[in-house]
C-alpha cells in the first residue's frame, strides 16, 4: 500500500534513521492508510457491497508501539486509536508491520478472534482495492473517474500521514509546536475536496470542504493533481503560473506544507 507520493511541494530530503523511519511510517500506515477504508466505501461499488456485511471491529497493534481499531457497522468503517475488538492482529514490531504494508509475507499473531475468517478475507480484499487506487495501473488511470478517486484517496493519506511526523519526528515536532491552529482546504478543480483541522499541532484530515477556511490551496484540475503526485511538476512553476494558488493565512500554509513535503520520506 506504499509507495504513494502526495507532497504537494515535492522537496526531497535526507531519509531519517530506521528507528525513527519505522516508527513514523507504522503510524503512518495504521493511522492514515487504514482509515482510507472508511473513503474506500464510500468511493467504491465493490468496497461497499463488502462493507455493507461486515459488523466486526479488528484491531492492528504493534508491540509497545500504535494501534488502530477498525470498526465495521451500518455500511461504514470508523477508525480509533482505541477500544475493544473482536479480532486484534498483533505485529511484534514496527518493521514487521511495515513489511506487511510493502508486501512482504508476513504474518501476524492473532490475539482474538481467529475464527472470524470470513471477516479478514472481505478486510484482505478491501485492502487490495485500495492498493489498487494508491498504486494503479495504467489501464485504471485512463479512466477519468478513477483518475479523481486516485487523487482523493491519495491526498487524503497524505494529509493524515503529517500527524504521525508532528508527533514523532523532532523536526515535525518543532514545525507542530509553533504551527498557529486553523483550517485548510485542498480543492481540486472539477475534483475532490479535502481538508484538515490543525489544533495546537494536532492534525486531523478529512473528506471535503469545510466553511470558512483559514487557509485555502486550490489546484487547477485532476490531471494536475494526478501530476503532482507523480512527482512530475515544477510546482514553483506552477505558482507562478497560478496553475497553484494559495488563499487565506500564507503562514499556515506554509508551516503545514513544510510537514507535507515529509511525508515522502516515508511514504515513498
Amino acid at each position: 500500500m506504499d509507495k504513494v507520493v502526495t507532497s504537494v511541494l515535492g522537496r526531497l530530503g535526507v531519509l531519517p534513521a530506521t528507528g525513527l523511519r519505522d516508527a513514523v511510517r507504522a503510524q503512518m500506515h495504521l493511522h492514515a492508510v487504514l482509515p482510507r477504508l472508511g473513503d474506500l466505501a464510500r468511493l467504491d461499488d465493490e468496497a461497499r457491497g463488502l462493507v455493507a456485511g461486515m459488523k466486526v471491529g479488528i484491531a492492528f497493534q504493534v508491540l509497545g508501539g500504535p494501534r488502530v481499531v477498525l470498526r465495521f457497522a451500518n455500511g461504514g468503517v470508523t477508525a480509533a486509536k482505541e477500544g475493544g475488538a473482536n479480532v486484534c492482529l498483533l505485529f511484534p514490531s514496527a518493521a514487521k508491520l511495515n513489511a506487511m504494508f510493502d508486501g512482504q509475507k508476513v504474518t501476524p499473531i492473532p490475539l482474538k478472534g481467529v475464527h472470524r475468517m470470513g471477516d479478514l478475507k472481505k478486510l484482505t480484499r478491501l485492502t487490495d482495492i485500495l492498493t489498487r487506487y494508491l498504486k494503479p495501473s495504467d489501464v485504471d488511470m485512463a479512466d477519468a473517474g478513477f483518475r479523481a478517486k486516485h487523487v482523493e484517496l491519495s491526498l487524503l493519506v497524505g494529509l493524515a500521514a503529517t500527524a504521525a511526523i508532528a508527533e514523532l519526528e523532532p523536526k515535525g515536532r518543532r514545525i507542530a509546536g509553533h504551527m498557529p491552529s486553523g483550517t485548510m482546504v485542498y480543492d481540486i478543480g472539477g475534483g475532490p475536496k479535502a481538508h484538515v483541522v490543525i489544533d495546537h499541532g494536532k492534525i486531523q484530515a478529512c473528506a471535503g470542504a469545510i466553511d470558512d477556511p483559514t487557509t485555502t490551496i486550490e489546484i487547477r484540475d485532476v490531471d494536475l493533481a494526478v501530476a503532482l503526485i507523480k512527482g512530475q511538476v515544477d510546482t514553483f512553476a506552477a505558482n507562478g503560473a497560478g496553475d497553484i494558488r494559495a488563499s487565506g493565512s500564507l503562514t499556515l500554509a506554509d508551516e503545514f506544507n513544510t510537514l507535507f513535503d515529509r511525508v515522502g520520506l516515508y511514504l515513498a
